[in-house]
């Protein structure tokens, strides 16, 4: 089991895989939580986040902490099995020849929800979420 376990009286985030401590900064983010994080951030006042603007996120990961900078690419449309459906796509390129891409389309008819995840490894694996529909309670 590799974990990372965030503690707020300490100020600072443990880690399982034995890995020096990481210091609990504002904002501070898992890998999973830090795309419905962006849609927030994005959702609060679009107006801001116009192609070309930066965002960074300070980002857990199991064995470490560092801060993801996302660059925003401007709208797309995405084709998905409901229809076109237009989105706000924002890129984490590769750091390092080693990198994770992270690709995300946030589609404002849904506030800003992310319709589409793409998650890249260095070697080419790939994870490829796709919005399949919208249910309206």
């Amino acid at each position: 089991e590799q974990a990372a376990h965030f503690d707020a009286e300490q100020g600072k985030v443990t880690f399982s895989a034995n890995t020096p401590d990481a210091v609990l900064l504002p904002g501070m983010q898992d890998r999973l939580s830090v795309f419905m994080q962006l849609a927030s951030l994005v959702a609060a006042d679009p107006a801001q986040f116009g192609p070309g603007t930066r965002i960074t996120v300070p980002t857990v990961g199991p064995r470490d902490a560092e801060t993801w900078v996302f660059v925003v690419d401007g709208p797309e449309e995405l084709a998905l099995a409901q229809g076109p459906l237009p989105t706000l796509k924002i890129t984490r390129a590769p750091r390092t020849e080693f990198d994770t891409r992270v690709e995300l389309w946030l589609a404002p008819g849904i506030h800003y929800l992310p319709a589409r995840i793409r998650i890249t490894q260095s070697q080419g694996d790939f994870v490829d979420q796709q919005l399949t529909g919208v249910h309206n309670p």
